[in-house]
C-alpha cells in the first residue's frame, strides 16, 4: 500500500515539475472554459394611445447558469419599470463567470401608437386647436383610399386634364398608368422604360405620376397625409400647387411644399440635399416669372426637420396648417416641427398635389438597378390616407 502511495506522489511531482517547466501554471491544468447560459425573453410588443409618446414596460431580468456561477449586468437598452419611447429599443444582458467566460442574449421592446383619430386632426401634446373652435373634415379634399378604386371625382391622375398641362421634369414623365389604389393606400409607382419616350420633342427615361385635388385648397386650412416614401432617386410629395394666369392672373406664381424628399441619395446629389432622404423639408415659393415685374427673381421660404430614420422606412404622417396668408405651421407624427413665413402672402387658392418626379440635382446613378429588381414595396410611393379640415365654430 504505501508503495502505491509512493508512486501516486510520484507522478504529481513529476506533472506539476512539467508544468513549471514548460511555463504552465498549475491553475492552467483546472482552467475554466465553459460559458454560461443566459435566456432573454421574447420580444415585447406595446401598443400606446395615438396622441401618446412611451409606455412604462416591465419584464424579468434574465438569469444565467454556469459551473461555477455567473454574474448578470445590462449592456444596452432600458431597465424594466422604465419609461420606452415609441420604435424598437433592445436590451442587451451580458452573463460573466470568474474565470472571464462571456455569453449575451438580446430582446427587442417595440411600441407602436394606435391609428391616428379619423374624427380630427392629428395631435399630440400641445393642440393647437382654438377654444371656440372645432375641426371639420373637407371631404372632398379627403380620402381613405379603401377599396381598389382610384377617385376621379376628386382627383386628377392625368395631367392633360388638371390645368396644370405639367408632364414631369427629364428625365421622368408623369403617366397615369402608375396610379393605383389597393391594400388601402394610393400608389405612384415608379418605373424605368425598356426604351426611352419622346413626348413634346423631349427625351424621358422615367415614369412617376401626379395626382392633384379637383377642389380648391385654401388657407385656414389643415392638410395631412399619411405617407411611405418610394427608395429610388425619386420623388416622394405633398403640397399645394397655384396656377398663374399673365392674362387673367393671378400673376404671383406660389408653390406651398408641405413634404418634399426623395428615396436615396448619392455621390451625385447636390451637397444642399445630401439629407433629403431622411428629413421633413418643407418650402414656401414665389416663383420668378416674366409677367410678374414685382420681383426680379425667385423667392422662398425654406425649413425642414432632420430625421433619425429614413423617409421610406415607414410611414409618417405630415401636416401643416396654413394657418394665414402669412403663418405656416408643420408637424410630424402629431407634434409640432417648425415653422415658415412666407415671401410673400399665401393669400391664394391651390390644389393639393402628390408629385413622383426626378431632379437633375438627385440624378439617375450607376446604382440605379433597383427599378429592375426592386419590390412593390420600394417602387411605390404610398398613401395610406389624405385629410383636410376647416375650422368651425363649436
Amino acid at each position: 500500500m504505501a508503495k502505491k502511495k509512493l508512486v501516486y506522489v510520484f507522478s504529481l511531482c513529476f506533472m506539476i515539475i512539467a508544468a513549471s517547466c514548460s511555463g504552465d501554471s498549475g491553475d492552467d491544468l483546472i482552467k475554466d472554459t465553459e460559458k454560461p447560459v443566459v435566456t432573454c425573453q421574447t420580444d415585447i410588443n406595446v401598443t400606446i394611445a395615438s396622441t401618446e409618446n412611451e409606455a412604462k414596460v416591465d419584464y424579468t431580468v434574465p438569469n444565467a447558469t454556469d459551473n461555477v456561477g455567473a454574474t448578470v449586468t445590462q449592456t444596452s437598452g432600458l431597465p424594466s419599470g422604465a419609461m420606452y419611447p415609441m420604435g424598437t429599443t433592445t436590451n442587451t444582458f451580458q452573463a460573466k463567470d470568474a474565470a472571464g467566460n462571456v455569453a449575451t442574449c438580446s430582446f427587442d421592446v417595440i411600441v407602436t401608437r394606435d391609428a391616428p383619430s379619423s374624427n380630427k386632426p392629428y395631435f399630440i401634446g400641445s393642440d393647437p386647436t382654438p377654444s371656440s373652435k372645432k375641426w371639420t373634415k373637407v371631404e372632398n379634399l379627403s380620402d381613405e383610399f379603401d377599396g381598389t378604386s382610384f377617385d376621379d371625382n376628386k382627383w386628377h391622375r392625368n395631367p392633360s386634364t388638371d390645368g396644370f398641362n405639367w408632364i414631369g421634369r427629364p428625365p421622368g414623365l408623369f403617366e397615369s398608368d402608375n396610379v393605383t389604389v389597393s391594400d388601402g393606400n394610393l400608389n405612384i409607382t415608379v418605373e424605368k422604360f425598356a426604351a426611352p419616350k419622346t413626348v413634346n420633342n423631349t427625351e424621358f427615361t422615367h415614369g412617376g405620376a401626379i395626382v392633384r385635388s379637383k377642389a380648391v385648397a385654401k388657407h385656414g386650412q389643415y392638410y395631412e397625409c399619411r405617407m411611405k416614401a418610394n427608395k429610388t432617386i425619386m420623388s416622394s410629395t405633398f403640397w399645394i400647387a397655384f396656377k398663374q394666369n399673365c392674362n387673367t392672373g393671378p400673376v404671383r406664381k406660389l408653390e406651398l411644399d408641405i413634404q418634399e424628399c426623395v428615396g436615396r441619395v448619392h455621390d451625385g446629389t447636390a451637397n444642399w440635399a445630401a439629407d433629403w432622404a431622411n428629413s421633413y423639408h418643407s418650402n414656401a415659393w414665389r416663383h420668378q416669372r416674366d409677367c410678374d415685374t414685382e420681383v426680379n427673381e425667385s423667392m422662398q421660404s425654406p425649413a425642414k426637420t432632420v430625421l433619425t430614420e429614413k423617409n421610406n422606412s415607414r410611414f409618417f404622417v405630415y401636416g401643416c396648417w396654413w394657418k394665414s396668408p402669412t403663418e405656416i405651421l408643420f408637424y410630424l407624427d402629431g407634434e409640432y416641427t417648425h415653422s415658415i413665413t412666407p415671401p410673400t402672402d399665401f393669400d391664394l387658392d391651390g390644389y393639393i398635389t402628390m408629385a413622383i418626379e426626378t431632379y437633375d440635382w438627385n440624378p439617375v446613378d450607376e446604382a440605379g438597378s433597383i427599378f429592375a429588381t426592386g419590390s412593390f414595396d420600394d417602387l411605390n410611393t404610398k398613401y395610406d390616407w389624405i385629410r383636410t379640415w376647416k375650422l368651425d365654430n363649436i
